[in-house]
């Protein structure tokens, strides 16, 4: 069943209905307002200063740091990553 005058390629085939139902409808309303974007310290010329890990650190692999009554450690792991626990 070799038939020389058929293509190589596939095409589908929809009733003529579904390819005018398929296209999303376009909305009519106004899109909504953007919201002003918030500004980080840093935009604002009031960045908290940094402090570098060393300085927490100071030589140590992790330190305890007391924040609104709760003990945290803060640890650096071998890798140089930091991790803050409870």
């Amino acid at each position: 069943m070799n038939d020389l005058n058929r293509s190589s390629t596939l095409s589908l085939r929809r009733p003529a209905a579904a390819a005018l139902t398929s296209r999303p409808k376009t909305s009519t309303t106004a899109p909504a307002p953007r919201q002003p974007a918030e500004r980080s310290p840093a935009a604002t010329g009031t960045a908290a200063p940094a402090v570098r890990s060393e300085t927490l650190l100071q030589g140590r692999s992790h330190v305890n740091i007391v924040h609104n009554g709760e003990t945290y450690q803060l640890r650096a792991t071998r890798l140089g990553k930091l991790i803050l626990t409870k």
